[in-house]
Order: structure tokens, then C-alpha cells, then sequence
């Protein structure tokens, strides 16, 4: 299996290393994108503390579960199922 590395400049700091197996298809890089994300704000709501109220993050939990639908739809997509 061969390694792919990203390096991703972060301003201030040192910068982030992302290493990823080989082929990188579009559907694991989407998983990838999200993974991440989720990632990143777990550590952000983390850092910052739970000041927001209750509301707002159920509001942020269903966001967050939309995401991933919307993602993987493609953009020339037009149709819309109810």
C-alpha cells in the first residue's frame, strides 16, 4: 500500500499532517472532508467551552447529520424527493 501525505499550512504553528492510504477515491476523500470537519469543531467546542445554549446545539447535531446527505449528492442533481 503506498502513502499519500498532505501538509496543510497552519499560520502561527507548526503545520498539519494528514496521511492517507492509496487510491484515494472521490467517496473517501468526501469521508475524509467530513471527518475532519467533525473532527475539528469536537476540538473547537472543546477548547471554547459549551456556552451556547441548548438549542443551538441541537440545531448544530442536525446540521451536522444533513451534511454528509448533502455531500454526497451530486451537484448537477436536480431533483427533489420529499
Amino acid at each position: 500500500m503506498t502513502l499519500h501525505q498532505i501538509t496543510v499550512p497552519v499560520p502561527g504553528t507548526e503545520p498539519a499532517l494528514v496521511t492517507l492510504p492509496q487510491p484515494l477515491t472521490l467517496g473517501a476523500l468526501i469521508d475524509l472532508e467530513q471527518a475532519i470537519a467533525d473532527t475539528v469543531g469536537m476540538w473547537r467546542r472543546d477548547l471554547a467551552g459549551s456556552t451556547r445554549d441548548a438549542g443551538a446545539i441541537e440545531y448544530a447535531s442536525w446540521m451536522q447529520r444533513l451534511r454528509p446527505a448533502r455531500s454526497r449528492t451530486s451537484p448537477s442533481s436536480k431533483e427533489c424527493t420529499l
